[in-house]
């Protein structure tokens, strides 16, 4: 439901009808799953999981890693195929900066960055994804893909550390028994992020087209319809219209994971080693002592 109103904010506004239902229904439903998780004898998410700070930060991370670093790929790849004439094939290798400063991160830091913390892996990481984002949002109406190339390995040399590590983040943040629950919501976490991610920052691209093109022509490019307005409009104007719907959505996408990176590096603290102290008059009994 949150994911179909922030769709249709983009079509019809923040405050129409639509939206406001929708994001209430959202709001209800959440609501619901909060009530009954609460009373559940095994719930599916324990919500006093909740209460510890690191948990949080890693949900937050995985929630805004996913939409953040690919969010707006969708929207690219129509502004290469349609408005820059590319081919599928041509148009998914300009992506090979991204991907291929991915793997090659991924590889080095699972062996270089072994023991790091992970509140450093991945709020850093998001800081760079966030730095990419923004790296990107220089589009002009005659610039071609090629400026995109910087910003594109910023944001994979930031999936590429941030990746790997947040799943083994979640699962040092709860109890063991709780491990495999902790996978399960950093997963979907991640899912739910990218999939608002499309929907919002799809929303900023369409708002900022509206600026210098009629709405249905702005929707009609944001979906991919550039050669059935080409006889309507200039090539420069609907060049120049995607070009700044694809900065806004770039700004807004790398302020998303600046502000998620910060609060993974506030709230996500790495324990100190865990010491075993055995008892003076019963040295059979270990207890183990946990310091933040």
């Amino acid at each position: 439901a949150a994911t179909y109103g922030a769709v249709r904010a983009g079509e019809d506004g923040w405050t129409s009808a639509g939206s406001v239902a929708a994001f209430v229904l959202a709001a209800l439903a959440l609501g619901c799953f909060v009530g009954v998780e609460w009373r559940a004898a095994h719930p599916l998410l324990d919500l006093s999981l909740l209460r510890r700070p690191a948990f949080v930060g890693v949900m937050v991370g995985a929630l805004a890693f996913n939409g953040t670093a690919f969010g707006v790929i969708p929207y690219l790849s129509i502004w290469l195929q349609t408005v820059r004439d590319m081919s599928p094939v041509r148009g998914g290798l300009v992506l090979l900066p991204l991907t291929g400063a991915a793997m090659v991160v991924a590889i080095l830091g699972g062996r270089l960055l072994h023991g790091a913390p992970a509140r450093l892996t991945i709020g850093g990481g998001l800081l760079l994804v966030g730095a990419g984002a923004c790296g990107q949002a220089v589009l002009d109406a005659g610039d071609g893909w090629t400026v995109l190339v910087p910003g594109l390995v910023l944001v994979g040399i930031g999936t590429g550390l941030v990746s790997p590590a947040i799943a083994g983040a979640a699962l040092a943040a709860v109890p063991l028994e709780r491990a495999g629950m902790a996978g399960g919501a950093v997963n979907t976490a991640r899912q739910l992020g990218y999939a608002l991610g499309v929907a919002v920052f799809g929303t900023v691209l369409t708002s900022r087209m509206r600026d210098s093109l009629p709405d249905d022509a702005a929707h009609t490019l944001a979906g991919g319809g550039a050669g059935a307005l080409r006889g309507a409009f200039s090539e420069h104007a609907l060049r120049a219209a995607f070009a700044s719907g694809l900065d806004a959505a770039f700004v807004a996408a790398g302020v998303t994971a600046v502000v998620a990176g910060a609060l993974v590096l506030v709230l996500v603290r790495s324990p100190r080693a865990t010491q075993v102290v055995t008892r003076r008059h019963a040295p059979t009994e270990e207890v183990a002592v946990s310091r933040d």
